[in-house]
């Protein structure tokens, strides 16, 4: 349920289905302007924006990371509930469709913050070279038998 591969196909579906919520939402603005539900709408394709963001982070993490099996946990229980976003979406409303969606996005964008950094911060130490002076360096290209 937490394997690489498993996250990683979840959170295609999770693409899929924020582009799918966003298509939703931009359709309702459209059908909708002139009435109070065309603003709920707005904040619908802000939601959308966010969880797809959020999946396209959770995707690059299973892609492109070397995480521990915990790690892809975290990634994966983040990527559930992205989808299961997708179902309260219809049911449940919009204004919690926004915080759910600032609050998985914030939660994914730190953990691929933190494994940015870690990857920056462990990079292998490589000394430069000593400095070769200059009376060293000759271009007497005479040979001495």
């Amino acid at each position: 349920m937490f394997k690489q591969s498993t996250v990683k196909a979840f959170s295609i579906v999770a693409i899929v289905l924020s582009v799918l919520g966003l298509l939703i939402s931009v359709l309702g603005i459209i059908l909708f302007t002139q009435t109070r539900i065309g603003f709920a709408f707005f904040m619908g394709i802000v939601s959308w924006a966010f969880l797809l963001w959020a999946s396209i982070i959770g995707f690059q993490l299973c892609s492109s990371y070397k995480l521990y099996e915990d790690e892809y946990k975290k990634v994966g229980i983040r990527i559930y509930l992205i989808i299961v976003a997708f179902v309260l979406f219809f049911f449940v409303g919009l204004v919690i469709g926004l915080v759910l969606s600032v609050i998985l996005l914030s939660a994914l964008w730190a953990l691929k913050r933190n494994y940015d950094e870690w990857e920056e911060n462990n990079a292998p130490y490589a000394p430069e070279a000593p400095a070769i002076p200059d009376s060293a360096i000759t271009t007497d290209t005479t040979k001495i038998d």
